[in-house]
């Protein structure tokens, strides 16, 4: 994602920071500073913020190894201030695999939650029993908050990413069960649908209680969701049209023959495939064979001005 800040690779994978994040810690700081918080406050925010991050991080990773399992690479996983995104370098083949890849960031969030279950048991309980607890107004003056609002806030997450708003995991769980009667473009379609209407109310709601989180968030899904479908009646476009309509359109170059090349494709092959070989490869152009015999190149612009024609004919 453009401008963001490259802070990990793990499995392989690149972590990456995205540039809002520099606005929020000004934010942060300038309300600590006008709320005159102490250096112990302003640690526990940080400690705090780190740990729900993390929580966020393993989530994407959630996502990212599922993927992984069913042959699916992970780009890279963004952290932003309202969350964290994994792009994939393509969607999982069966909507089974794809409901699959989505159950898994929210089943972290309740991993992790389970995990904190034993501390909240045996610390939290019996201090609640015996009303040896501290003040919830000074929570940051206190740990005895910070892992009960962690198992918390990892409940919530999982619950709220469950919610049926495309992109979110809720969306993506709705549009794989839909795909396996409708079809991904027309599944997609819908739970965009869906989406919108979730994303209009919560900054309509964002808006009348003055909460921007809800109407940023909302914006967030929008859009979001926009991207998404564009990318899916794209890919829908891509494995309907074989390398050899090219042919007709001029699009497949038959000069140079005797200098191709190294990677290439058959004529027969759909342009998915030829956008993949090239993704995989970084490469800009593949040699086109038709029975064996050379008959031109392909040429990553061309191909995508010419499906760029088609969408706008669609």
């Amino acid at each position: 994602m453009k401008g963001s800040l490259k802070i990990a690779n793990i499995f392989g994978i690149p972590v990456l920071l995205h540039w809002s994040f520099i606005l929020l810690f000004v934010f942060l700081l300038y309300y600590g500073c006008s709320e005159n918080y102490s250096l112990h406050e302003f640690l526990w925010w940080a400690a705090f913020g780190g740990a729900l991050f993390l929580s966020i991080l393993l989530h994407e990773f959630g996502h990212a190894l599922m993927a992984k399992r069913y042959g699916v690479k992970t780009k890279d996983i963004t952290l932003l201030p309202i969350g964290g995104m994994a792009r994939l370098n393509r969607l999982p083949d069966k909507p089974k695999h794809e409901l699959l890849v989505a159950v898994a960031g929210p089943l972290v969030n309740v991993g992790i939650a389970i995990l904190l279950v034993p501390h909240f048991w045996w610390i939290v309980k019996p201090a609640l029993a015996q009303h040896e607890i501290p003040a919830p107004e000074n929570i940051d003056n206190d740990f005895f908050f910070f892992l009960p609002l962690l198992l918390f806030l990892n409940l919530l997450l999982a619950v709220f990413n469950m919610l049926p708003a495309f992109p979110m995991d809720g969306g993506r769980m709705l549009r794989a069960l839909l795909s396996i009667k409708w079809g991904r473009l027309r599944a997609t379609k819908a739970a965009v649908f869906i989406g919108h209407f979730i994303a209009a109310a919560m900054v309509i709601f964002g808006i009348w209680r003055n909460q921007l989180s809800y109407t940023f968030i909302g914006a967030f899904i929008y859009f979001t969701a926009n991207r998404e479908y564009r990318w899916v009646k794209t890919e829908s476009l891509l494995k309907s049209i074989k390398v050899s309509d090219l042919i007709a359109s001029g699009i497949i170059i038959f000069e140079n023959i005797n200098s191709l090349p190294d990677l290439s494709i058959d004529a027969n092959d759909n342009l998915k495939k030829a956008n993949e070989i090239m993704q995989q490869h970084d490469r800009y152009e593949l040699a086109v064979h038709e029975n064996g015999v050379p008959i031109g190149v392909l040429e990553n612009e061309k191909m995508w001005d010419y499906i760029s024609e088609m969408e706008k004919e669609k």
